[in-house]
This record gives C-alpha cells, structure tokens and sequence, in this order.
C-alpha cells in the first residue's frame, strides 16, 4: 500500500507500554513482537530517569527500517512520530525500540525551551575531530591459538567530512516540536519514502533536508540543533560516554536502494562539505584489549602490547 493522502495515515496499534507524566516532552517508540524484551528496557529507563513514554507494538514497520518490512506507509518512521504529535501535542523525543537511557537526557529540555523544531544526530556535524568507529573482532594472540571473543576491538572507519549545513544522520534518535516547520519535515519525508521504493529511512531523512531549497519557507522557519554523540551513541563509538545507548550495531541488508533522483537531486552536495583534518585516535592497524587495557598491534603473526590505553571507554 502506498497512501500518501493522509498524513499521519492511521495505524494499528497492538498495545501499549506508557508511562510518566508532567514532562516537556514524550519519548515515543515503536516495536515488533521480537522486539518485545528491548521496548520493555526502554520503558524500565525511562521510568529510571522520570521521562514520560509511550512505546507502540505494532504488527510490522515499513520496509524503509527493516528489510522484511512492509510496503504500507502507515509504518514509517515520520508518519509514527506526527501521529505522537498529534496525539500528545507536544514535542517528541523518537527512539529506536533496541535504545536506552543511561543517564539523564538534559539536553532535550533546553530544545524544548528554545523551542527548537528538529533535532538530530549529523555525521557532518559533530565538532569532534575523531569520529573513529571501532567493532569487536576475534582475535587469536598468537599462531595456533584459539580466537578470543568480546575482548578485543579494531579500527572499523570514520567520518572524512564536515558540514554545518549539510546532514549525514543516524535516525535512532530524533527531537521534534509539536510545531509547523517540524510537521512539514516530516511530511516532505515521507513523500521520499513514497517516491523512493526501497530505500533507508536514514537516506530519505538526509535527502529530504539537504534538499530543501533556500527560497522555500522550510528553509528559513526550520530551527535545528544537531544532537550530541552520546545521544544517539552507537556500540561502535568505544570511547563515547552514552546518554542515550544503542547496545547493538546497525542492521545491514544489501537489499535497500540507493536514491537515484531522475531530476538530478543529490543525496549529499559536496560543494558545501570541506574535508577534515587528518587524524585517528590511534594508528588504523591497532588492535584495542580492553582486558588489559592495552594498545597492541600485529608483530610476525603475534599480537604485541604498544602502549597503556589511557582513555576510557564503554561496551
């Protein structure tokens, strides 16, 4: 199905999981039956730190968010959050089911009192040079012996740009004001989806905002603020102290499609990134043994110590 006449489309709700009360703002989030157990950790958080939550079971999310999704726009990610706002009518704090909350989320208050209208993780944007993205890999220490898991963790890549302007988003966390500008995001948003069968509902978000053009009112109205690392933080930022956590790391499926717009439109526009500074946390072929607390690296087949590792970091 693919309605794009009513926005929000009405969706069909199972149960669900809620509580708080007397917040600026409502945490909002959607799940699937096999998501049962990680919705029910995000509720237990949100009562943890006093934040108002409302967390929908739904029969299945569109396939912009899961590969074995279904094709029916009533369970996209913007057509979930307008429905929150018009529901609840004030901001929304969206979260990915598989989140948590680790400590108080201050910042989302003061988006509120300034009365921003979207706010979100940007790659682009982040002001820390070192965006270095690590992930657990079994290592065998030396020739012969067995592969040890969870312990140590290599180099996996980083972000090469920067840009105020532009966006590059993780679309686990989302801020947005029970405002105009904010609802008219996220209906030019969904419009991508509809547009575009088949693709990520991250790149439908950084379509839809790199291309708002300047002489459109959206352009001007939007306030936008680009959330911190730890408030969408991801398992792969090892030495990134979480507000907000993704245990996990993001699912892949060859399965989704690129946007290719037939009017030319581009997802990123490069004229308006520069390229930052070179520089790693550490050289790319060190191996991290957050056992020991060690740098090591890879000496005639064996793992060799380098240097003490005197940051501290999170799993």
């Amino acid at each position: 199905m693919t309605r794009t006449n009513t926005f929000p489309v009405p969706i069909r709700v199972l149960r669900t999981i809620s509580g708080g009360r007397g917040g600026a703002f409502v945490v909002g989030a959607m799940f699937t039956a096999a998501y049962a157990q990680k919705a029910e950790r995000l509720a237990a958080s949100c009562e943890k730190y006093g934040l108002s939550y409302v967390i929908h079971e739904v029969p299945t999310v569109h396939r912009s968010i899961s590969s074995q999704g279904t094709d029916d726009l009533a369970h996209t990610k913007p057509n979930f959050i307008l429905h929150l706002l018009a529901v609840h009518k004030m901001p929304v704090l969206y979260l990915d089911a598989d989140c948590e909350f680790v400590a108080e989320p201050a910042l989302i208050d003061e988006l509120v009192t300034t009365r921003c209208d979207f706010a979100i993780y940007n790659w682009f944007a982040d002001a820390d040079q070192y965006s270095d993205c690590y992930i657990a890999t079994d290592v065998s220490p030396g020739p012969g012996e067995a592969p040890i898991k969870d312990r140590f963790y290599r180099f996996l890549g980083k972000e090469g740009s920067f840009s105020s302007k532009q966006l590059k988003c993780n679309g686990l966390v989302q801020f947005y004001a029970n405002s105009i500008a904010a609802r008219a995001l996220l209906w030019r948003w969904q419009k991508t989806l509809a547009t575009f069968h088949g693709c990520t509902d991250d790149g439908a978000l950084t379509f839809t905002f790199n291309n708002l053009k300047r002489r459109s009112w959206l352009w001007w109205l939007l306030k936008v603020r680009w959330l911190p690392r730890s408030y969408a933080r991801i398992s792969w930022w090892l030495f990134t102290k979480p507000i907000i956590n993704h245990q996990g790391l993001p699912t892949k499926s060859s399965s989704f499609k690129k946007i290719h717009d037939p009017l030319g439109r581009k997802l990123f526009y490069s004229s308006l990134t520069k390229r930052r500074k070179p520089g790693s946390l550490f050289p790319e072929d060190y191996i991290i043994d957050t056992k020991e607390r060690v740098m090591c690296k890879f000496v005639d087949g064996r793992l060799v110590p380098i240097e003490p590792l005197k940051l501290d970091f999170w799993k």
